[in-house]
């Protein structure tokens, strides 16, 4: 492994963990219940199937790895319920703002995580390369945690329209590091995305696998903490 200068980090599931991982249904309960909106449903369940269906649709109107803002998911969605268009704005608010509300309220930073950022940042610039779909959504959860003061920048799939392992994301991520390509080292536990694409595009990389299962990466950890021992 080249000197390293730079440390590009996943946010969701590598820095900003879940307390239960979501599903489908888990992700339309975070904008269903509660947002005041219920009855523009049938029940929980039709609420489900379109928000399934909507992000089909809109897939497939889209190249591989397009990205789009999942409130306008829901846009669409209100759009087949509400014809006024001061109704369909204040209800997309609400939904958004309630799914947002509920996400947050499942994410957390472990306590190890945040003392190995901090050794980290004192050697290393980092910055954070995730793929989410709600604007300002991970800036937001790395300030609520107290970690946004580890990371010279965060890149989001939602403002670069496009997804890792797409190269677009990484061309971008490499113009902000402004360092060479094989002196960045990208940390993450998709291993297509945070692996392959990474070290594919000419990045160092080390897979997080907290359970130690996957038998195909070179170089893996099993703790963010870990990195210290290894770079």
């Amino acid at each position: 492994m080249s000197e390293i200068k730079f440390i590009l980090f996943d946010c969701m599931e590598t820095i900003v963990d879940v307390l239960k991982l979501p599903d489908v249904r888990m992700y339309s309960a975070f904008a269903y219940h509660g947002s005041g909106y219920e009855d523009l449903w049938n029940d929980f369940d039709s609420f489900v199937s379109d928000f399934a269906r909507v992000k089909s649709e809109m897939e497939k109107a889209r190249q591989k790895y397009e990205e789009y803002n999942l409130f306008d998911r829901f846009r669409l969605m209100v759009n087949q319920k509400l014809t006024d268009e001061n109704q369909i704005e204040k209800a997309v608010d609400a939904i958004s703002a309630n799914y947002w509300k509920n996400y947050k309220a499942n994410c957390y930073v472990a306590d190890d995580v945040k003392a190995a950022l901090a050794d980290l940042h004192s050697k290393f610039k980092c910055g954070i390369v995730s793929n989410f779909m709600v604007v300002g959504g991970i800036e937001e959860l790395l300030e609520i945690h107290g970690i946004d003061k580890y990371f010279d920048f965060v890149v989001t799939s939602v403002n670069i329209g496009w997804r890792k392992p797409c190269k677009e994301i990484y061309d971008a991520t490499l113009a902000l590091a402004r360092v060479p390509k094989e002196q960045i080292l990208f940390v993450g536990d998709d291993y297509v995305c945070d692996y392959v694409g990474t070290t594919s595009y000419g990045f160092n990389a080390v897979l997080l696998d907290k359970e130690n299962v996957n038998k195909n990466a070179d170089r893996k950890v099993q703790s963010i903490k870990e990195l210290l021992e290894i770079i």
